[in-house]
C-alpha cells in the first residue's frame, strides 16, 4: 500500500470503530439482547474490513500472510450468516411472512456451510468464491428488507438502504484482496460508501433497538397509560392502512380480540392498583405472543386487539388462538391492597377473524372478533374462537 492508501483505510476504520464503540456504549447502557446483537453485527463488519483492505499487513509486517489469506476468504462468508440470521430477527421474518422466513434461513445456512468449503477450492478460486456468497447475501438481505418495507415495516427501508450502499462497498474490498490496484480516487469512494453503509446500519439497528425497549417517542393521546399500548382510534387506524396495503400484497392477516371478563371481581380482590397490573402483565404478554413488529392495542378498558398484518396461511389461525390464549391464561401474581402476593388465573376469551383485502369495514372486524372472544368464554378450554 501507498503512504496515502494507508492513511485512508486507517482514517475509514477509524471511523467505522467509533460507530462500534457507540454500539457498545449502547450495549452497556440498556443491557439488552438486541444491543448485543448489533454490537456483534457492526464488531464483525469491522473485521471484514480490516482483514480485506489490505491494512492489516501494513500495521503488523511480521504477520502470518498465509493466514490472512484463510481469514480472507472466511470472514466474507461467516458475517454474512450472521448477518441473515440477525436479519431475520430484526425483522421478525418467523411472524411476518414465509418467504422472507424461508430465505433468510436457507441463506444463513448456505453461507455457514460454504465458509469451510471455500477453503478445499483451488488457491486461486478460493476467495472469488467467497465473494460472491458474500455479494448474493447482501443482494438478497436488500430484497428482502423491501420486501418488509412493502408489508409495513418503515424501518426497513433504511436496511434496504444499507444494503444497497454496502454492495459497491464489498465490491470494492474484495477488489482490494484480490490484488487489483484501484486508483486512489475510487478507493477514497469505496470508503466513503462503507462509512455510510455503516452509519445507516447503525441508525437503523438503534431505532429498532429503542423500539423493542418501548422508549420511541409517541404522541400522549395515542398510547394508553397504564399498558403502554396503542389506544383505540390508533389501532383502528393501522388496521385499515393494513387493508391498503393488502391490495399491493395480496396477502392475509388476522385481527384477535382478548376479552377480560368480569374484571369487578378482579378490582374487589386486589383494588385497582392490581387491576391496572393486571392489564399491564397481560399486555406484555400479548406483545410476547403476536411479536413486536404486530400492532396491539387497548380497544377499551377490558378489551385488547392485536393485528397481524401477515399469516402465512390461514390454517395457522387456530396454532396462534392456542398458543395466544395458553399464554395469557397462565397464573400471574399480582399485590393485594395488605401488600401481599396473590396468585390469578384470568378468566379471558380470545376471538380471531381472518381478514385479506377484500375485507372493508373495520367495526364488523372488531366487533366479530370480539363476539368470538365471548364465544370462546361460553365454549370452555381452549377459550378461543376464530372465523374461516
Amino acid at each position: 500500500m501507498t503512504p496515502n492508501e494507508t492513511v485512508l483505510w486507517s482514517a475509514e476504520l477509524g471511523s467505522l470503530g467509533v460507530i462500534v464503540l457507540l454500539a457498545l456504549a449502547d450495549l452497556v447502557y440498556t443491557r439488552s439482547r438486541a444491543a448485543a446483537q448489533s454490537l456483534g453485527f457492526l464488531g464483525i463488519a469491522w473485521l471484514f474490513v480490516l482483514l480485506l483492505s489490505g491494512l492489516l499487513p501494513e500495521l503488523l509486517p511480521t504477520y502470518n500472510t498465509s493466514w490472512l489469506q484463510s481469514a480472507q476468504v472466511l470472514v466474507g462468508p461467516l458475517s454474512a450468516s450472521i448477518s441473515s440470521y440477525w436479519t431475520g430477527v430484526w425483522l421478525s421474518a418467523r411472524k411476518r411472512d414465509r418467504l422472507m422466513e424461508i430465505s433468510l434461513r436457507a441463506v444463513t445456512v448456505l453461507c455457514l456451510a460454504s465458509a469451510p468449503l471455500c477453503l478445499l477450492l483451488p488457491a486461486n478460486w478460493q476467495l472469488p468464491t467467497s465473494a460472491m456468497l458474500t455479494l448474493l447475501n447482501t443482494a438478497l438481505l436488500m430484497w428482502l428488507s423491501v420486501r418488509a418495507a412493502q408489508l409495513g415495516d418503515r424501518m426497513a427501508w433504511g436496511l434496504a438502504l444499507g444494503c444497497l450502499l454496502s454492495l459497491p462497498f464489498q465490491l470494492g474490498l474484495y477488489a482490494l484482496a484480490l490484488g487489483n490496484r484501484l486508483p486512489l480516487a475510487v478507493q477514497f469512494a469505496v470508503a466513503l460508501l462503507g462509512l455510510l453503509a455503516f452509519s445507516v446500519l447503525g441508525i437503523m439497528l438503534w431505532l429498532r433497538n429503542r423500539r423493542q425497549l418501548r422508549t420511541q417517542r409517541d404522541v400522549p393521546s395515542e398510547i394508553d397509560p397504564i399498558t403502554q399500548l396503542w389506544g383505540s382510534m390508533a389501532i383502528v387506524q393501522k388496521i385499515i392502512a393494513a387493508q391498503r396495503r393488502q391490495v399491493n400484497t395480496d396477502s392475509d392477516g388476522l385481527v384477535l380480540a382478548v376479552l377480560v371478563f368480569e374484571p369487578e371481581k378482579l378490582a374487589a380482590q386486589v383494588g385497582q392498583y392490581g387491576l391496572n397490573e393486571i392489564y399491564a402483565e397481560l399486555a406484555r404478554r400479548l406483545r410476547r405472543q403476536v411479536g413486536v413488529l404486530n400492532p396491539v392495542g387497548r380497544y377499551y378498558d377490558r378489551c385488547f386487539v392485536g393485528l397481524i398484518e401477515t399469516l402465512h396461511s390461514p390454517k395457522l389461525m387456530r396454532t396462534m388462538g392456542l398458543r395466544v390464549a395458553a399464554g395469557l391464561r397462565r397464573p400471574l401474581e399480582v399485590t393485594s391492597p395488605t401488600g401481599y402476593r396473590v396468585t390469578l388465573t384470568l378468566d379471558i376469551g380470545v376471538g380471531l377473524v381472518h381478514f385479506s383485502r377484500a375485507t372493508k369495514d373495520v367495526d364488523q372486524l372488531l366487533h366479530d372478533a370480539q363476539h368470538l372472544a365471548e364465544l370462546a368464554r361460553q365454549m370452555g378450554s381452549p377459550r378461543f374462537q376464530c372465523n374461516k
